[in-house]
């Protein structure tokens, strides 16, 4: 996968990764992320970085439901320094999603992929991510959970 440096437009190699001990003490001290993420350590957790660097430049975390055949994203966040006009790389969100949703394929879950954001991120996700509205959570599933991987995991192919 790659994510896209704002200010030159280069592609750059990213990966994620689950979240591990030497990332916890990290993600604690360093003052990168808003949320308390000590909190999501009972769920599944994974970081969004460039290959050629440890920075953790995102964070998702989420939970298998497989008594819905969903996965559900309890929290994602990007790094301070990426978010807003003046963020040094694009996409890191998306990379993030579309790997649940990949994930969510590996599971036999058909894509299905649910969050419950903020009221004020509700039409950024349907209108950037195609996520729909059911109730107060949103979702993804089938081709556009697809779409995600092969914009964000797959370059575009």
């Amino acid at each position: 996968m790659k994510v896209r440096h704002k200010s030159s437009g280069e592609l750059i190699e990213a990966r994620v990764e689950p979240v591990e001990g030497k990332d916890w003490a990290n993600i604690e001290k360093n003052n990168a992320f808003q949320f308390d993420w000590t909190l999501e350590k009972r769920h599944e957790t994974y970081k969004v970085r460039l290959d050629s660097d440890e920075e953790i430049l995102g964070l998702i975390s989420f939970k298998d439901i497989p008594g819905e055949f969903r996965i559900h994203i309890c929290l994602i966040e990007v790094n301070r320094r990426d978010v807003g006009r003046k963020k040094r790389y694009d996409h890191l969100a998306g990379c993030l999603l579309a790997f649940a949703c990949e994930q969510s394929f590996k599971r036999d879950y058909e894509g299905y992929v649910s969050l419950r954001p903020k009221t004020e991120l509700i039409g950024h996700y349907v209108s950037k991510y195609g996520f729909r509205q059911l109730g107060k959570n949103l979702f993804v599933e089938l081709a556009d959970a697809e779409r995600l991987i092969n914009e964000y995991l797959n370059n575009g192919r």
